[in-house]
């Protein structure tokens, strides 16, 4: 599990050609916000919006604002 946790996949995000929300906690200590701005950065078409008072399951700490964040997110994006 180390290994994979510590593997470097930022190689890889500049291949990524879809739209990308990235959603973080503001108070993420296992995966810092700054990480979230490398990756915003690499990925050619990304949003990050971070969650105040959010923690790493920032989807659990601020679940009605993350769903409608999601939504929205959805909603802009062009059908399949």
């Amino acid at each position: 599990m180390v290994r994979v946790v510590n593997e470097d996949l930022k190689p890889l995000l500049a291949d990524i050609p879809h739209t990308t929300l990235l959603i973080w906690g503001e108070k993420d200590t296992a995966t810092p916000v700054y990480q979230a701005k490398i990756m915003q950065k690499l990925l050619p078409d990304a949003k990050l919006v971070v969650l105040k008072e959010a923690g790493h399951y920032s989807y659990l700490d601020k679940f009605p604002q993350f769903c409608k964040l999601v939504t929205r997110f959805l909603e802009s994006q062009p059908a399949c």
